[in-house]
C-alpha cells in the first residue's frame, strides 16, 4: 500500500471525492480504503458533488479543452455537458441540485482569463446562462438562508505564498439576497480565498498569520477566529458541509469539526491501491525531445543530447551509443575531446564519503560537475571534475588539447584542464555574462564576447600559451581586438589561422516607418573579419589572375600538414591514431588589430552567425518579420534563416540551405550539421545541395538528413520528476534575485516538498508540486509551465465570433450579439459579417450542417472538431416570410481578439460620447507586442484631442513600458505650419492635451512599473484599484528536461520614489473606483465612467489655449 498525492475533496455527508492520478476517487469520510471512480485519457479536476450526493460534476478534457462533465456518483460513463473549451473548474450546484455552476474563459476578453465570469448549467445540458455578478472564481449560497458569499481574483493562495498585493483575494457578500453585495475583510492583511457560508459564518483560508489556514467571521466580516493550526503546509481547496470541512494540506486530505473545541483537526487515513498507470515507464524517439547535437572532430558521427539523456551515432551506419546513467540524471553541453571523448556537465549525485557525513545532509544533486567518458560508452564517467561557482552556461572544446572552457552565471570565463584536472579563471565581467567562446584552430588562443557596458560589447582575446602537449598553460592577459560601436559578437577563427569572423551592429541605416515621424534601426548587423597578421590583405579584393584562370590566392601564413577526414572504418581508434595532424602555432599581431577590420561585402541585416571554413566563410541571415504571428497575426511567414556561403577563390556569395537554425561545423571545416527545427542534416562544409536533393527530406547519406528515431529513449517518471524537481529548486537557488532568498531557508523547503516526491503519481501532480515549492519565496514571477503532459485530444470548437442564447418561447437560438471586430482583418472579426452574409443580431440559428438545433443541442455541440473550417448555417430573420437561408461561414479557432475589439470600440464610443468627441480613449493589453501596437493604433490616431484616457486594467505586462512613457512625456513646443491646411504639433505626434490612467488588480508587472512610473512623472490622475505588484522580472531562459519551462525572479525593479516597495505590494491609484458585483449587474463602468468625469473637470478647470490662427485669427 501507497500513499497517493490526494487533492480537490468534495464532500457529501458520509463520503469525500478527490482527485489523484489525474482521476476521481471516493473514500468514506472517516476514512478507509480509496476506490477509483475513473481511468481517464485525460486530467480531470475540481470534481463538487450534487446536493442529493448522486452525481458528481467535474471539469475534464475527454475531446478537447476542458469542459463541464457529469457522471453518477458512484462511478459510470462521463457525459459532456457544455461545448466551450475553456472551461476553468467547477464551482458548485445550485442549492436545489438542478444546475451546476462553472468558471469560464469563454467570453473573456483579456489576458489570462482574468475577466472570467461565472455560468450555470442544467444537469441535462443545453443553453448554459452567464450569471450577472461579473469576474468571480467562486459563488456560494447559505443554505438555510438568502445570502450568498463571491470569491474574486483567485482561489490558491499557495502559489504566491504571502501575498498581499492588489489582487488579493475579495469576498463579496449578499447577506439579505438583494443583490447588493459589500465587500468584507479589506483591513485583513492577508490573502483570503475559497471563502463559503457554513452556519452563520463565513469560512475562508487566509495567511495573514504567516500559513495559510481556515479562519471564519461573521457576515460583516468582524469576529475573526482561526480554525485550522496546520502549521507546514497551506490548508488547500476546502470543502464544507453543515458537519465538517475537508481540505487538502500537504498531498494529505483532512477533515475538519467545527462543532468541537478540542482535536478539531484530522488526518483522514486513506487506504490507497494504484496501478500507477501515469507513470509507466515509457519510450519516445530523439527527435521528439531534441535538445543538443555536436559534430565529432572527425566528422564522421555525433552526440546527441534528447530529453537529458547522452548519445553518440554514427551519421548513417551501425549503432547509437548510449552514456552516463540512464535515469535520474540530467546532462548538459555535450562536447567532444580531441581525442574522441565525450564530455558533459551532470547533476548525477556524487557519492557521500562516510567519512565526511554532515548533519543534516548535504541535498543530493545540489551541485552539478563535469563528467568524462571513456571511448567506449559506459554508464560511469571515466573521471568526474569539480565545476566553479554557478551555472555553467556555455563550454567548448579545444580542438588540440584537453581543454574545455566554460562560462558561468556569475559571469566568469574559466578553462579546465582535464590533462591536470586544474581550473583556471581567464576573466570575469561585471556588466553582464561573457558569451560565445572559441578556440583557434591550433588551441592556442581564445576569443570571446564581453560587455563593456550595458551598451557595448566587444570581441576580447586571451593568448593560453599552452605547452606541446597541453598539460601546462600560462594564460596572458586578456586583449580587447574589436571597437564597437554597438554590440559585436559571435567571433569564429578562419581554419587556416589568417582572420577571425565575428558579427557587428555597427550599421546606422534609418528605416523610416510608415505609421509614425519615425526611424528603426532593424537591420544593423553585417559580418566583419579581423586580419590576425599585419601582413594579411583583404581577402574580398579580386586577386590578379588570366582568363579562364583561378585568383592568384593570398600567401598562407605558414605551411600547414594536410588533414585527413577520418571514415567509418577508422572510428574507435585509440588516442595517438585520432589525434588530428600537427597545426603550427597561430601567430596574431596584436598591435593595430582593432584598425585591420574588413567589412563583407552583403547588406546589412539580421546575421546569427559567422563560421570559418578553407578559403570560405558561412553566415546565416534570418528574415525581418513583425513580432505578431499566428491566427489573427500579420504574417505566418517562416522565421527560420537562410545559410549564405562566401566562395573566397571565386569571389561570390550564394545560398547554401534554406529554413536554417543553427549551424555548426567540425574543427577541420570539412563537415557541416545544420538543425531545421527538430531535424539535423550532415553534409560536405560550404558544398552547394543539389536541386535534386533540396526537398528530399528522407534519412540518407546522399540526402545529408539524420535518422533521429535511431535514437531510443527510456523514461522512468519517478526518476525523471526527482531530477526536474531538484534543477527547479537548483535553478532558484543560482537565480533569485537576493542571496537570502528572500529569508527562505531553501534547503528546508527543498526537504519539505521533496518528502512528497514518490506520492506524484502524474504530472499535473508534480507541476502542482513545483508551483507550491517556488511559492515560498513569496516573490511574483515564479512559474512553472509546459512540459510533457499524457496525450490528450484537441477537437477545438469552431467559433461564430457571436454569443447566442435559447429562448424557449421561440424555440430558437438567437444571435444576440456579433462581434464584428476589424471586419478588414482575417481572424479578428465574426464569420457572420463576411460580405453577403448578411447575418443581423435577433436573427435565428436553425441548423449547422443540416442538423437542427434545440433546447438540448447547443450550436458548440455541433462545432466540435470545426474549428477553421467551412460549416453550412441555416439562418431565419424573425418577422420575415421565407425568410430561411443557408450561409457558408469558415469558423474561428478563437474569437478572443474579435471580443476584444468590440469592448475597446465600446469603451472609445462612450468616452466620444461623454466628452462630445473632445477625449479619446485607448487601451493596452500588455506591455509586449500586441500592447505596442494597440497603444500606436489608438495614441497616433488620437494625438489631437484635448485629452485622452489611457486604460492599462487586465495590462498583462512585458517590457515596452520605456517605449509608451517615452511618447507620453514628449513636451509640445510649437507648430509646423504650413501655408495651406492644419499646423501640426511639434515635436510631432506630441499630445498637448490631458491625462489619465486607469488601473486595476489585474494591471501586472511592466503594467506595474508603467503606473509606478506615470504616478512618478506626473503625467495625470490615476483612476481605479490598486496593480497587481510583480515586478521582479524574469527571462524564461531555462528548461527542465521534459520542455517545461521554470522562471526565476532575478530582476528587481527599484524606483527613486518607491525604492522596492511596488513587489507584493502594488500601486495605489489616486482616487480608488471599485468594480462592485452589482456595477456589473447594472451594465456600468464605474472606473471608466469616472476617468471621463475626473478628465473633463480637468479640462474645464485648466482648458488648452486655442491653436493659433498663423493669419491673425484664434481658431
Amino acid at each position: 500500500m501507497g500513499k497517493g498525492y490526494f487533492t480537490q475533496p468534495s464532500l457529501s455527508d458520509n463520503r469525500i471525492v478527490f482527485v489523484c492520478e489525474d482521476d476521481l476517487w471516493e473514500v468514506a469520510s472517516e476514512g478507509g480504503q480509496a476506490r477509483r471512480l475513473t481511468n481517464s485519457r485525460s486530467e480531470i479536476r475540481t470534481p463538487v458533488i450534487d446536493p442529493t450526493g448522486q452525481w458528481i460534476a467535474c471539469c475534464a478534457k475527454e475531446e478537447g479543452d476542458p469542459d463541464v462533465y457529469l457522471m453518477p456518483a458512484d462511478g459510470g460513463p462521463l457525459t459532456r455537458l457544455t461545448w466551450l473549451n475553456s472551461v476553468t473548474h467547477i464551482v458548485g450546484w445550485t442549492p436545489d441540485g438542478s444546475s451546476i455552476l462553472f468558471r469560464s474563459i469563454h467570453q473573456a476578453v483579456h489576458h489570462r482569463g482574468s475577466d472570467a465570469w461565472l455560468f450555470r448549467v442544467a444537469t441535462s445540458g443545453g443553453p448554459v446562462q452567464r450569471l450577472p455578478f461579473g469576474p468571480a472564481v467562486s459563488i456560494h449560497h447559505q443554505q438555510d438562508g438568502p445570502g450568498t458569499v463571491l470569491g474574486r481574483n483567485s482561489s490558491n493562495n499557495s502559489r504566491w505564498k504571502r501575498y498581499r498585493g492588489g489582487m488579493i483575494g475579495e469576498v463579496w457578500v449578499d447577506e439579505k439576497g438583494s443583490g447588493k453585495f459589500r465587500r468584507i475583510l479589506e483591513e485583513l492583511e492577508g490573502n483570503p480565498v475559497c471563502p463559503n457560508w457554513m452556519g452563520n459564518r463565513i469560512w475562508f483560508v487566509s495567511d495573514h498569520e504567516g500559513i495559510g489556514n481556515l479562519y471564519s467571521c461573521d457576515p460583516q466580516g468582524k469576529g475573526l477566529q482561526s480554525e485550522s493550526c496546520q502549521n507546514e503546509y497551506y490548508v488547500r481547496d476546502p470543502a464544507f458541509s453543515q458537519k465538517q470541512v475537508v481540505y487538502h494540506s500537504g498531498g494529505d486530505l483532512w477533515s475538519l469539526d467545527p462543532s468541537v473545541t478540542q482535536n478539531r483537526e484530522r488526518l483522514i487515513p486513506i487506504q490507497f491501491h494504484s496501478s500507477r498507470s501515469r507513470i509507466q515507464r515509457r519510450f519516445i524517439y530523439g527527435d521528439s525531445n531534441l535538445e543538443d547535437a555536436v559534430l565529432h572532430p572527425g566528422g564522421h558521427e555525433i552526440a546527441i543530447l534528447a530529453r537529458g539523456k547522452l548519445f553518440s551515432m554514427p551519421h548513417w551506419e551501425q549503432e547509437v551509443r548510449q552514456y552516463g546513467h540512464r535515469h535520474g540524471v540530467r546532462y548538459r553541453l555535450p562536447c567532444w575531446l580531441p581525442d574522441g571523448r565525450m564530455a558533459a556537465i551532470s547533476d548525477a549525485v556524487a557519492p557521500v564519503s562516510k567519512s565526511k557525513k554532515q548533519n543534516p545532509p548535504p541535498i543530493e544533486g545540489d551541485e552539478e560537475r563535469l563528467d568524462v567518458f571513456a571511448l567506449d560508452p559506459s554508464e560511469q564517467p571515466e573521471k568526474s571534475y569539480s565545476l566553479p561557482v554557478g551555472r555553467i552556461q556555455e563550454m567548448v572544446s579545444s580542438p588540440r588539447h584537453p581543454h574545455l572552457v566554460l562560462t558561468t552565471s556569475r559571469m566568469e570565463l574559466h578553462l579546465l584542464n582535464i590533462a591536470s584536472g586544474r581550473t583556471i579563471k581567464l576573466d570575469a565581467s561585471k556588466v553582464r555574462e561573457i558569451n560565445d567562446p572559441v578556440f583557434s584552430p591550433d588551441g592556442s588562443w581564445l576569443a570571446y564576447t564581453k560587455h563593456l557596458s550595458l551598451e557595448l560589447t566587444a570581441i576580447f582575446l586571451v593568448h593560453l600559451n599552452p605547452d606541446s602537449e597541453g598539460r601546462r598553460l600560462k594564460p596572458g592577459k586578456p586583449v580587447q581586438i574589436t571597437d564597437p560601436v554597438r554590440y559585436d559578437f559571435a567571433p569564429y577563427f578562419d581554419p587556416e589561422g589568417r582572420w577571425l569572423y565575428f558579427l557587428s551592429a555597427r550599421i546606422f541605416n534609418p528605416i523610416w516607418d510608415t505609421v509614425q515621424t519615425g526611424t528603426t534601426f532593424s537591420r544593423s548587423i553585417k559580418p566583419y573579419l579581423l586580419t590576425l597578421q599585419e601582413v594579411t590583405c583583404n581577402p574580398f579584393l579580386p586577386q590578379p589572375h588570366a582568363p579562364g584562370a583561378a585568383e592568384t590566392p593570398p600567401p598562407p601564413v605558414e605551411e600547414k600538414a594536410p588533414t585527413a577526414e577520418p571514415n567509418e572504418a577508422e572510428k574507435g581508434k585509440n588516442e595517438s591514431e585520432t589525434q588530428s595532424p600537427r597545426i603550427p602555432q597561430l601567430r596574431i599581431d596584436l598591435d593595430g588589430i582593432q584598425e585591420r577590420i574588413v567589412e563583407f561585402p552583403v547588406p546589412e541585416g539580421l546575421y546569427e552567425q559567422v563560421i570559418g571554413l578553407p578559403n570560405k566563410v558561412l553566415f546565416t541571415e534570418t528574415p525581418l518579420l513583425g513580432a505578431i504571428h499566428g491566427e489573427g497575426g500579420e504574417t505566418d511567414e517562416n522565421t527560420q534563416g537562410v545559410l549564405w556561403v562566401h566562395d573566397f577563390e571565386k569571389q561570390e556569395c550564394e545560398v547554401l540551405a534554406q529554413e536554417v537554425d543553427q549551424v555548426e561545423v567540425n574543427p577541420s571545416g570539412k563537415t557541416m550539421l545544420y538543425f531545421c527545427g527538430n531535424q539535423i542534416r550532415i553534409l560536405e562544409a560550404g558544398v552547394t545541395v543539389p536541386d535534386e536533393l533540396e526537398n528530399d527530406g528522407s534519412p540518407s547519406r546522399k540526402s545529408g538528413w539524420l535518422d533521429l528515431s535511431r535514437v531510443r529513449i527510456a523514461i522512468n517518471y519517478q526518476d525523471e520528476w526527482s531530477q526536474m524537481f531538484r534543477e527547479a529548486w537548483r535553478l532558484q537557488k543560482e537565480f533569485f534575485w537576493n542571496e537570502q532568498l528572500s529569508g527562505v531557508d531553501w534547503n528546508i523547503i527543498y526537504r519539505r516538498y521533496e518528502s512528497l516526491l514518490s506520492r506524484i503519481g502524474s504530472r499535473s501532480e508534480l507541476s502542482d508540486l513545483i508551483w507550491e515549492m517556488q511559492g515560498e519565496l513569496g516573490t511574483s514571477h515564479a512559474y512553472e509551465y509546459g512540459g510533457d503532459y499524457p496525450f490528450s485530444p484537441q477537437y477545438p470548437v469552431g467559433q461564430l465570433g457571436a454569443d447566442l442564447e435559447y429562448e424557449p418561447s421561440r424555440k430558437a437560438w438567437v444571435f444576440r450579439k456579433i462581434y464584428r471586430g476589424d471586419v478588414w482583418r482575417s481572424h479578428q472579426h465574426s464569420p457572420l459579417a463576411e460580405p453577403g452574409h448578411s447575418v443581423q443580431e435577433n436573427d435565428h440559428l436553425l441548423e449547422i450542417g443540416g442538423l437542427p438545433l434545440d433546447g438540448s443541442t447547443s450550436p458548440g455541440e455541433l462545432l466540435v472538431h470545426q474549428a477553421g473550417q467551412a460549416v453550412q448555417l441555416t439562418v431565419k430573420t424573425p418577422g420575415k416570410k421565407q425568410s430561411n437561408r443557408k450561409i457558408i461561414v469558415k469558423t474561428l479557432l478563437h474569437e478572443g481578439k474579435t471580443r476584444y475589439r468590440e469592448w475597446v470600440k465600446q469603451n472609445l464610443k462612450f468616452v466620444e460620447e461623454q466628452s462630445s468627441g473632445r477625449v479619446g480613449y485607448l487601451h493596452i493589453p500588455d506591455m509586449d507586442t500586441e500592447g505596442i501596437a494597440e497603444f500606436h493604433r489608438g495614441f497616433l490616431s488620437q494625438v489631437d484631442r484635448e485629452g485622452l484616457i489611457i486604460d492599462v486594467r487586465f495590462n498583462a505586462g512585458g517590457w515596452v513600458s520605456p517605449l509608451v512613457l517615452e511618447k507620453l512625456t514628449h513636451r509640445h513646443l510649437g507648430y509646423d505650419v504650413p501655408r495651406w491646411g492644419s499646423p501640426e504639433s511639434y515635436p510631432y505626434h506630441t499630445l498637448r492635451g490631458h491625462l489619465v490612467l486607469i488601473t486595476n488588480q489585474f494591471t501586472g508587472s511592466d503594467g506595474d512599473m508603467f503606473t509606478a512610473s506615470f504616478k512618478q512623472l506626473k503625467l495625470g490622475k490615476v483612476i481605479g484599484k490598486r496593480t497587481w505588484g510583480g515586478v521582479v522580472g524574469i527571462d524564461g531562459r531555462y528548461h527542465l528536461v521534459d520542455g517545461t519551462t521554470t522562471t526565476q525572479p532575478q530582476y528587481s525593479i527599484w524606483f527613486h520614489h518607491a525604492g522596492w516597495s511596488v513587489e507584493n505590494y502594488g500601486v495605489d491609484p489616486d482616487l480608488v473606483v471599485e468594480d462592485s458585483p452589482q456595477s456589473y449587474s447594472n451594465g456600468i463602468d464605474h472606473q471608466l465612467k469616472r476617468a471621463v468625469d475626473v478628465i473633463e473637470q480637468i479640462r474645464e478647470k485648466d482648458p488648452l489655449p486655442k491653436i493659433r490662427d498663423f493669419n491673425g485669427n484664434a481658431r
